[in-house]
């Protein structure tokens, strides 16, 4: 029979529920997992700790949208050097529902290092078809350029006069009409998030998704995972009951941020001393270019066009225009110049580590990240390249970074200028978009909390499937990666019996 999606309110309060596998997160590794296990005819809880919500539910707000749909109500601060907000999705679907939708491979050469370093079994042979899967599931194409629009349009013209490999960002949004606010919600239902597909895909395969439910702890006997301790949620996210889960199998895919806290929480899984320790961001940084034309950079898709560096990607992006402004540096930028503004990042592949504690029930975790100064210089790399691009494009203004403290460039020597190669790292303010690696897999239990197939080496029969298993850091946008990886998890351990 066919399962349902169930709000906090239908939690069973006191009580059990019974299922041959639990998954904690409904994102792109949860919703993957379920869909999986379900087509093995196994019988799946899905725990989901934000809300379900439709296209006409949502507001087109960032405030609404930081305290409904995102982990500690819209960003996350990493501490060290320098403040590296972190974004994570806290939604039924889950970073999907409010990511761009970029679908990127992972590239080869990170897969090989994986596999060479750290006895990974994941090698681009094997990932490769389901990528294929996973693209075909969420309905990913190549951006069209009259959805694009004109920020990824010049910013494609001036990476074209400089000859520099670029092309149109493939996304999971069959429905996209280029209305630049994916990271709000996509109000007409156009993206492809998991909430689209998998996970109707697992609930008509049987499986039950629970909203508003918070994965309290892993129950553990004897070394062995059991189920899972819950507690529904009331509109402050206060626990306002408790209810339990057995299960045969428990998946973790509550993200990079949230599934070492989980363990940390449930007391599990820290011997190795890598529990919460090696993360990664995939941190970016923003720039941008003042033409004569029009360019309405709200206008179009929030990501359409890329360049690629050694250790880097430059990418086009959009958000609301308040948060533009917001960012710019007050008195260089008039209501009247932002409609003639450009935008886009350069994300680097980091090198930086950093680290995940969990800090008590309904407090923020201490999250602590240390750019390298690989990174730095990357990021220098990645503005030189931008403003170059721009004022071939034929800007008259670029900001070679976007904040405060840094002055408009009127030509690409005096932007070179600014950018040294000792530029300090106070200098730069990046933003961290795709946490990973808290949980590595590693062959080896001393480096790692998992083993390749997912499972962790210190409990039987509980497995990781989300970023947070990455060795290290993939260097690209990572759900596609993390849809397959998750897949194959799931389906090794459906087909082993």
């Amino acid at each position: 029979m066919p399962g349902r999606l169930h709000s906090g309110a239908e939690a069973p309060l006191g009580g059990r529920l019974r299922a041959d596998a639990v998954v904690v997160g409904s994102g792109a590794g949860g919703a993957a997992v379920a869909a999986e296990l379900t087509a093995h005819g196994m019988k799946v809880a899905v725990l989901e700790e934000g809300r379900s919500f439709a296209p006409a539910d949502l507001v087109q707000r960032p405030s609404w949208a930081g305290r409904h749909l995102y982990a500690g109500r819209g960003l996350i601060p990493a501490r060290g050097t320098i403040v590296t907000p972190l974004a994570a999705g806290r939604t039924v679907g889950g970073s999907t529902f409010v990511n761009s939708a970029i679908c990127f491979r992972g590239p080869d050469g990170v897969l090989d290092e994986w596999v060479r370093d750290f006895g990974s079994t994941w090698t681009p042979a094997r990932l490769s078809p389901l990528f294929g899967e996973m693209e075909r599931a969420l309905s990913v194409a190549r951006t069209a350029p009259e959805q694009a629009r004109n920020n990824s349009l010049v910013f494609k013209r001036g990476a074209d006069r400089l000859g520099l490999p670029g092309d149109f960002i493939s996304r999971n949004a069959p429905g996209c009409v280029g209305c630049g606010v994916c990271q709000l919600g996509c109000p007409i239902g156009g993206k492809g998030s998991v909430d689209k597909n998998l996970l109707p895909t697992a609930i008509e395969g049987g499986a039950d998704v629970y909203s508003e439910v918070r994965a309290a702890k892993v129950l553990v006997e004897r070394g062995v995972a059991r189920g899972v301790a819950c507690e529904v949620l009331d509109e402050d996210d206060a626990a306002r009951g408790t209810f339990t889960v057995e299960a045969d199998r428990v998946f973790l895919c509550a993200g990079a941020l949230g599934t070492p806290q989980l363990l940390q929480r449930s007391k599990s899984c820290a011997s190795s001393g890598e529990l919460g320790e090696n993360l990664r961001v995939h941190p970016g940084q923003a720039a941008g270019a003042l033409f004569d034309e029009d360019i309405r950079y709200w206008d179009g898709v929030t990501q359409g066009y890329y360049v690629r560096m050694e250790s880097a990607i430059l990418e086009t992006f959009t958000s609301t225009p308040e948060l533009f402004w917001a960012s710019l540096p007050l008195g260089q930028m008039t209501l009247g110049r932002l409609r003639h503004l450009a935008t886009a990042g350069c994300m680097v592949r980091d090198e930086g580590k950093g680290s995940v504690r969990w800090q008590g029930e309904g407090r923020l975790p201490q999250v602590e990240y240390e750019p390298a100064e690989s990174d730095r210089r990357q990021f220098v790399a990645g503005a030189r390249q931008m403003a170059r691009i721009w004022f071939a494009a034929g800007a008259r203004t670029v900001w070679p970074l976007l904040n405060y403290g840094v002055q408009p460039a009127g030509s690409e020597a005096e932007a070179m200028g600014q950018l040294p190669d000792d530029l300090p790292l106070r200098r730069l303010n990046p933003y961290g978009s795709h946490p990973q690696g808290t949980c590595r897999m590693s062959a080896d239990p001393r480096r790692g909390v998992c083993k390749p197939t997912g499972e962790t080496h210190e409990v039987e029969r509980l497995y990781v499937a989300d970023g947070s298993l990455f060795p290290t850091a993939l260097g690209v946008n990572p759900q596609i990666t993390i849809l397959a990886l998750a897949t194959g998890i799931a389906r090794d351990l459906a087909e082993a019996g």
